[in-house]
């Protein structure tokens, strides 16, 4: 997933609007698929570019909106809608959403019947139950553009459902959101040597301790504990890199919850150190991923924990900063272990709503996505790294970002996915229901203190999914679904590897 960002969106009156209406809803699994909770007016959609008619809206064929999340490429995206509009002979309107409103609008576009013809998928929501619901247009691609795909992009149960694509993925799956990035200007005053980034737990703190002593007014780390969704990814990272032999808590050999294990412990103790520590700046609890990019942006902190992306993001909000932007790879917990972290197929990111009114220019817009230029386009934003790693090399980027992506390609294996060996396992995710606390509100609490006994609150996590798991499971096998326990081990996996889908057929 795509980080939190700061939005800067061409349309700022609507999306406050949007912000009001949002703030009077809470969005869940359920009320997303069923339309839940109360129905609100259709002017706040209608405001934010919706609003039927003969050329404006759903109901209309003269136009196609498409709502992103990605803020690093917001400019890219603007031009891309008015460039891939000509060429269709339609007006495409873009629009962003930060990440943290995007799926309460796209829950409210849909209960009005309102939904953008393209958007992104923040909804964290299976393809099987997005399909079932009308969420979703096929994606009938033409062959150049199904050419332009590596090898292994397209997965059932990721972006395929019953052989037929739903989802388009953009971006590399070789990625992680732990990477440290670093103000050069700060680190070098502390006499660090931004070619020689800390690597272990160690060198880090030793680098944030130097910062405190070269410069008692800015904060020698920023952290965004107020995104706990992003909590959650960065220590899953950290616990991988650190051993933890498995993906989001589940251990990859065996299929069981284990967010207990010594590595996740380990990781947030780290963390909960520095903080006791005075080493991170007060008050990131109440900070989201864009705060405190734009506050790092903003000269206050040496250190932030973002993933790629980060580079994009601040481009956006502080363009005067990018020159001293430096990065290091994700931290170990001590010298000789191996920087290796497992991530699945490419997730689908673009989506071609159900309702289109227009389905053949929006199925044309998706498509140019797939091609180099692109592509090119989608590195030269410093966002995700575009699925053509490639590209990369030779685009438009800083050289961090160049040498973060080169670690990526270096470090990042494909694991196993229950989903893709067995997709009658869809039916079990959409059975699923919300756990709360979550990890990234453990985190959030640990650090705080409101959570005293971590290693008690990170085993309830792992009895709470294998709870949630097994209803699923019931529901789904109740409803025809061929699925049990067994299809979440995998035995044969060997560490350190790419994980080989079963063949088609």
């Amino acid at each position: 997933m795509s980080a939190p960002r700061g939005s800067t969106s061409p349309s700022p009156r609507p999306h406050h609007r949007l912000d009001e209406e949002i703030a009077m809803a809470r969005i869940t699994r359920r009320s997303l698929l069923a339309g839940g909770g109360a129905l609100f007016g259709t002017a706040a959609l209608a405001a934010c570019g919706g609003g039927g008619g003969e050329a404006g809206g759903p109901g209309g064929t003269g136009s196609l909106r498409w709502w992103d999340h990605f803020s690093a490429l917001q400019k890219m995206n603007a031009d891309w809608a008015a460039q891939q509009g000509q060429a269709l002979g339609v007006q495409v309107d873009y629009i962003y959403n930060d990440v943290s409103r995007s799926a309460e609008a796209l829950q409210l576009a849909n209960q009005s019947n309102q939904l953008p013809d393209i958007y992104t998928n923040v909804l964290d929501l299976p393809l099987s139950a997005l399909v079932a619901e009308g969420w979703l247009h096929e994606l009938t691609l033409p062959e150049d553009a199904l050419a332009n795909l590596p090898e292994g992009s397209l997965a059932e149960g990721i972006t395929n459902l019953d052989g037929k694509v739903y989802g388009l993925p953009l971006f590399s799956s070789q990625q992680y959101a732990a990477a440290h990035w670093f103000n050069t200007d700060l680190t070098t005053a502390a006499g660090l040597d931004p070619d020689d980034p800390p690597t272990t737990y160690d060198e880090y703190r030793a680098a944030l301790e130097a910062v405190r002593r070269s410069n008692g007014d800015v904060a020698p780390m920023i952290l965004a504990l107020g995104g706990v969704a992003r909590m959650r990814e960065q220590i899953d990272d950290l616990a991988q890199v650190a051993g933890f032999p498995g993906f989001q808590g589940v251990r990859f050999a065996t299929g069981e919850y284990a967010y207990d294990d010594d590595t996740y412990v380990n990781a947030i103790e780290f963390w909960k150190e520095l903080n006791d520590s005075g080493l991170i700046l007060p008050g990131s609890g109440n900070l989201t991923v864009a705060d405190a990019r734009s506050r790092w942006g903003a000269g206050v902190a040496a250190f932030f924990p973002d993933g790629p992306w980060c580079a994009g993001g601040v481009r956006n909000v502080a363009p005067e900063f990018v020159d001293k932007l430096g990065v290091g790879p994700i931290l170990v917990p001590e010298e000789g272990i191996p920087v290796v972290t497992y991530r699945g197929a490419p997730a689908a990111q673009i989506f071609v709503a159900g309702s289109t009114a227009n389905p053949e220019a929006a199925l044309g817009l998706v498509a140019s996505m797939t091609s180099p230029e692109y592509q090119a386009a989608l590195a030269s934003g410093m966002d995700q790294p575009p699925f053509d790693l490639s590209v990369v090399e030779e685009a438009d980027v800083v050289e961090p970002y160049r040498r973060l992506v080169g670690w990526f390609a270096e470090t990042v294996r494909r694991m196993p996915q229950p989903v893709v060996r067995n997709p009658q396992v869809a039916d079990v995710q959409a059975a699923s229901r919300p756990v709360s606390p979550h990890l990234g509100d453990i985190v959030q609490g640990y650090l705080g203190g409101d959570v005293t006994d971590l290693r008690a609150a990170l085993r309830q996590l792992s009895d709470a999914f294998t709870a949630d798991r097994e209803q699923a499971i019931a529901a789904a096998t109740a409803g025809g679904a061929e699925v049990s326990l067994d299809d979440y081990a995998f035995p044969e996996w060997v560490p350190g590897e790419d994980w080989a889908p079963p063949a088609a057929g």
